[in-house]
């Protein structure tokens, strides 16, 4: 254990979280990768260093996560309210179930597989919600800004934020509409939350978020009256879109400006609006400050912004509409949600019955201590590659490279193990390629050579075992063999340029998709032309791409937002 105020740690320490509720909530890491080996620590972490000969650092990171030692953590916590801290002792007399090295790393090996496949159930899933929100979001900003009614006569406003509205609504300031009120509260009134995610809520706040969320004085006489109907807005977060409108008569913080509607409206209707990241921005606008967290949007500012007025009665139909979406989308979402903490329950189940022996790892350790061959994966499937485009003047280095990309991200075979770089001529990683190349020859495969020197097209001889690779791939790949092999044969007639295009289109829309995005053809064409290298929109027109794009999808070679993403890099292309 390290101690001080600041605790030193090195490469393959265990840094375990001491203050609730960290703790509680499992914030835990074994250091490695550091770049001087070495680093630093706040006191409120427990540093813990191994003995490796006798204890694997990942066995002992997971008897951390198991509920038996997050029991025992927690019972011997000290301290008052949000400063408790687990015990040193607690940590030092904790036993360890499993003496065994071998089977400690087994134990290791098995639940590295296990979490890897749960955490990425729970990703996909916490995606879901997201998106969930995201479409509630965006169809909510439609509404409210009548972008939603179709055919509908439409008039320029020559304002950036809401360029047209339909041509029967119109435009007034927000001082218009609603005036400042500084009505005081009574002292008997309920306390209302408040959200930057769904405005002020109608139930007052318990003990314990009042405490948490409002500077509570024993006087609250300078706090503001609410009543139903009023927009509310906290002048400090107002850039966040903390602005909503009460239902019942409440209380909020001197820190919000609190406005009466001052003719026939629907409230409701403007708290989705301000609610928008249009509207959002031209609060921020408003603020005055120096940086974000100093920002305040005061009344003078506010009332300012010019929103539109549709009549009344649609007024109420559109913020019924937007509850809705907003609700669906919620509905949804918990469902999702619930099942998410069925999987994170699942995996404490897990690792507990790992640790603690309940689950009899001996039966998997011929499955578990077995990793994947990463150079003999690129070896074959490399192998696979250039047999089957033998003969082909439109194949070399470039299309080699592109297709196991293909190979990876689109058909699974994480074996491959690529770190792909967004360089100029696609996705690209240069040690797979290199070790790849120097395997094929090796295996007395084939030879990558560069007859007319280094820059010019590489082509791949044939050597002695050519073709042998066959009876492996079936091996290594099962299944899979055949889909590379139609993989190949889709892409064998395009060239280096044509190859180039189908996979960097692939990785901007597989990327998004891992971002829980749906892009359509526009998005992935202009994350080509715009957010992967400066030359692509040098080497691309948008018809080029959106041909190509089509072609993918005929050829059903459309990414489901798995496998390796590629990273952004300013470094010089090999095949430059």
């Amino acid at each position: 254990m390290a101690s001080g105020s600041y605790n030193f740690f090195a490469e393959g320490d265990l840094l375990l979280a001491k203050v609730t509720p960290c703790f509680e909530n499992g914030k835990k890491a074994l250091a490695q990768g550091l770049s001087c080996g070495v680093g630093y620590a706040t006191s409120e972490v427990h540093v813990i260093r191994t003995d490796t000969r006798r204890i694997d650092p990942r066995y002992l990171l997971y008897v951390l996560s198991s509920e038996d030692f997050r029991a025992v953590g927690m019972a011997s916590m000290t301290g008052a309210g949000g400063l408790r801290r687990v015990s040193e002792h607690a940590i030092l007399n904790h036993r360890v179930p499993v003496t065994d090295l071998f089977t400690q790393n087994a134990i290791a090996e098995f639940l590295d597989r296990e979490t890897a496949h749960i955490d990425q159930l729970i990703a996909k899933k916490e995606r879901q919600v997201e998106l969930l929100h995201r479409r509630a979001r965006q169809a909510v900003a439609e509404l409210v800004t009548g972008a939603a009614v179709e055919g509908a006569a439409t008039l320029q406003t020559r304002l950036d934020h809401i360029p047209r509205i339909p041509a029967h609504w119109s435009l007034q300031r927000a001082g218009h509409l609603f005036r400042q009120v500084t009505e005081p509260n009574t002292g008997d009134l309920p306390v209302l939350s408040v959200s930057i995610h769904r405005g002020i809520s109608d139930r007052q706040l318990d003990d314990e978020e009042r405490d948490r969320k409002v500077n509570l004085i024993e006087d609250r006489s300078s706090y503001k009256r609410v009543r139903p109907g009023y927009l509310a807005y906290n002048m400090m977060r107002a850039w966040q879109g903390a602005v909503g409108v009460s239902s019942v008569d409440g209380a909020v913080s001197p820190a919000y400006v609190v406005a009466k509607p001052t003719c026939d409206l629907h409230s409701p209707y403007y708290q989705f609006l301000l609610r928008t990241p249009p509207f959002i921005e031209q609060m921020r606008q408003g603020s005055k400050g120096i940086t974000d967290f100093r920002l305040r949007l005061y009344w003078e500012q506010f009332r300012l912004i010019m929103l539109p007025v549709p009549p009344l009665e649609e007024q109420r139909r559109i913020a019924g509409e937007a509850e809705q979406e907003l609700n669906h989308a919620d509905e949804a979402a918990d469902k999702v949600a619930r099942s998410v903490e069925l999987l994170k329950e699942r995996r404490a189940a897990l690792i507990t019955a790992a640790v603690t022996g309940q689950i009899d790892i001996r039966e998997k350790l011929p499955a578990v201590t077995t990793k994947p061959d990463r150079s003999k994966f690129r070896v074959i499937v490399g192998a696979e590659i250039v047999h089957r485009h033998q003969g082909n003047p439109k194949f070399g280095r470039v299309k080699l490279q592109k297709e196991l990309y293909l190979a990876e991200a689109h058909l699974g075979i994480d074996g491959l193990q690529g770190n792909y770089l967004r360089e100029a001529a696609g996705p690209l990683d240069r040690a797979l390629i290199d070790e790849t190349e120097r395997g094929l020859e090796a295996a007395g495969f084939y030879r990558a050579s560069q007859r007319d020197g280094t820059g010019t097209a590489v082509t791949y001889a044939p050597l002695a075992k050519a073709g042998q690779h066959k009876a492996e791939l079936e091996t290594l790949l099962g299944s899979k063999a055949n889909e590379l092999r139609k993989l190949i044969t889709a892409l064998r007639d395009l060239d280096r340029r044509e190859v180039e295009a189908v996979a960097t289109l692939y990785a901007v829309w597989n990327d998004a998709l891992m971002d829980g995005e749906e892009p359509d053809d526009t998005a992935v064409i202009n994350g080509v032309l715009t957010e992967w290298h400066t030359e692509k929109g040098e080497k691309f027109k948008a018809d080029d791409l959106s041909r190509w794009l089509g072609w993918m999808k005929r050829q059903g070679l459309t990414p489901r937002g798995q496998g390796p993403r590629t990273a952004h890099t300013t470094t010089r292309d090999m095949f430059g």
